[in-house]
């Protein structure tokens, strides 16, 4: 029944009359590209209740491959050379634009295509890399060579998503299409602790969780270092309630960082039950950078659409050098066109010098739960991979160890900071040569996590949210203390007049094989796991290399000591 249905399809685009000649062109001869996966893994695990209404209105989002992307990949690597003439000079997004987008003609045929066929055109994304639009189920089936289904989960949960791969015609530059399933939710990774009934912790934070003086003590941030004329964002998937950030900046007597809302889509900016990740990502950041300049926190919904569509922004807007995600799913549960849209945004980001850091997951080694796995967007090349360790500090604040964050069985099912080996992304060329027999790392796949901070719910942090004081771990925290640590970075290269670092994994690895890595990182080299992985001398897929210590990574790379 499908094929013959599309035939059909297939018949209909002989006559096609009205559409540009663009568009006339790329369907001549009626022969079909099938576009990389769109189908989640999850769904064979769900009943199959059979089409959905065809009259439902739906929005999608279509991505569109890069121009010249053999040329970009050349320019990333060139930008991160310390040798090459063209290091540090980084682009801006409309020269990205003009040399790497889809071209305005590809975009208007893509535009005619959906139009001939009922498909309402909506918006083109600022770096006319996506196309937003609107048609009903039939149109949608019609348009892509598929049928959209109805599937129920065992909690009986309902969804929708393609039962057969997309196809488009051949020549058309369409790479991939978010929307047609509902899917795909993102998980924030964060703990919080039950403090009821239980000592104090060492922190000299409410319930004795880390205070931002605890956290600047134990990782030798200089009192110097705060940030200032830097600008960070967040990229998040849900509201907060900023009466929470004012409680905790006047509890630790921090001056008001100015936090700029950015909705995308159709982000309401309400706090909802992911509301407490955005308050700790916020309050976490300006912990560690008390004076930047202000934190832009963008905000879309959470499914494919909004994923992309917010990275987009981000990278569109180009405002902030220094970004945090704790958001992601695992690598196996991701469609593989979600995956390469955001990969296309990232190396944007790259090439224009910003910094991209993201939690490694709160699962261990077991991302998924069960299997050896990892988690986007943390695995992807372009992004700082940062997992989870527990710090031990003293009653003052000064650092004493640190372990690898890992509690429960030795299997799938406990928790701990995220690593491992990536299934779907080939090693930088950064990181050859750190796998080792010792670390279990692999040689030829991209290794997970670049570096680590503390995510221990036990020897967590305060923060104020919900109108209470909380304690909170995961690798959700270490993410964003990154990133602000960061923009530590950059304000001190502002002094110096040089450059921003841009995609700091380069000079990273640099160090960590150089004889700086014991004064510039705490390394964690006790044998520890993650549940599979473990920490050992130099580079593991447990901790990668370590957390930062502060004053002397951030004399390092204030200079150009390790860039040139």
């Amino acid at each position: 029944m499908y094929f013959r249905r599309e035939l059909i399809v297939v018949s209909s685009l002989v006559v096609l009359g009205s559409v540009s000649a663009y568009a006339d062109s790329v369907i001549g001869g009626n022969v079909f590209t099938t576009l990389s996966s769109h189908i989640p893994n999850d769904v064979n695990k769900f009943l199959d209740e059979g089409k959905l209404s065809e009259n439902k209105n739906i929005t999608v989002t279509l991505s569109l491959p890069l121009n010249h992307a053999d040329e970009l990949d050349d320019l990333i690597k060139r930008v991160y050379d310390p040798k090459d003439s063209e290091f540090h000079n980084f682009i801006t997004p409309e020269q990205f634009k003009s040399r790497f987008s889809p071209s305005t003609e590809q975009v208007e045929g893509v535009k005619s295509y959906l139009l001939a066929q009922g498909v309402l055109p909506l918006s083109v994304s600022d770096n006319r890399m996506f196309i937003q639009a609107q048609g009903s189920v039939g149109a949608l089936n019609s348009v892509f060579h598929t049928e959209v289904h109805q599937y129920r989960d065992a909690k009986n949960h309902a969804y929708f998503a393609p039962a057969y791969e997309l196809q488009v015609p051949n020549g058309l530059p369409i790479q991939g299409v978010h929307g047609l399933q509902n899917v795909t939710r993102l998980k924030r990774h964060s703990f919080k602790l039950n403090v009821s009934g239980k000592p104090e912790l060492a922190g000299s934070g409410p319930n004795g969780g880390i205070s931002p003086s605890d956290l600047r003590t134990a990782y030798n941030i200089p009192t110097t270092s705060t940030g200032a004329g830097q600008s960070l964002a967040l990229f998040e998937l849900d509201g907060y309630d900023s009466t929470d950030i004012t409680a905790y900046e006047k509890e630790f007597s921090l001056k008001a960082v100015s936090l700029a809302n950015v909705l995308v889509g159709q982000a309401t900016g309400t706090a909802g039950d992911g509301a407490a990740e955005v308050t700790l990502d916020i309050e976490l950041m300006i912990a560690t950078a008390p004076s930047a300049s202000q934190i832009l926190v963008y905000e879309g919904t959470n499914d494919e659409q909004g994923v992309i569509n917010t990275y987009s922004k981000i990278a569109s807007d180009n405002k902030a050098s220094q970004i945090s995600t704790s958001w992601g799913s695992s690598e196996g549960n991701n469609t593989t066109s979600l995956s390469q849209s955001e990969n296309a945004v990232f190396k944007q980001m790259v090439a224009q010098g910003q910094a991209l850091y993201a939690a490694a997951g709160d699962s261990g080694a077991y991302d998924d739960g069960t299997n050896l796995s990892v988690d986007d967007p943390a695995s992807q090349p372009y992004v700082v991979a940062v997992g989870g360790t527990s710090l031990t500090f003293t009653t003052g604040g000064k650092y004493v160890s640190e372990t690898t964050w890992s509690s429960g069985g030795s299997t799938g099912g406990g928790n701990g900071g995220g690593g491992g080996v990536s299934t779907v992304w080939t090693i930088p060329s950064w990181q050859q040569g750190v796998a080792t027999s010792q670390n279990l790392g692999s040689t030829t796949m991209r290794n997970v996590p670049d570096v680590s901070l503390d995510a221990d719910p036990n020897t967590g942090y305060a923060i104020y949210s919900g109108g209470s004081w909380n304690i909170y771990g995961g690798t959700s925290c270490a993410a964003p203390i990154w990133a602000a640590f960061h923009a530590l970075i950059n304000q001190q290269r502002a002094l110096n007049h040089l450059a921003s670092l841009g995609f700091p994994n380069p000079a990273y690895y640099t160090i960590g094989q150089s004889s700086r890595y014991n004064s510039d990182f705490f390394d964690i080299k006790d044998n520890s796991t993650n549940l599979h992985f473990p920490a050992v001398v130099g580079y593991d897929n447990a901790t990668g290399w370590g957390s930062f210590n502060g004053q002397s990574l951030l004399s390092d790379l204030g200079t150009d000591a390790f860039t040139k």
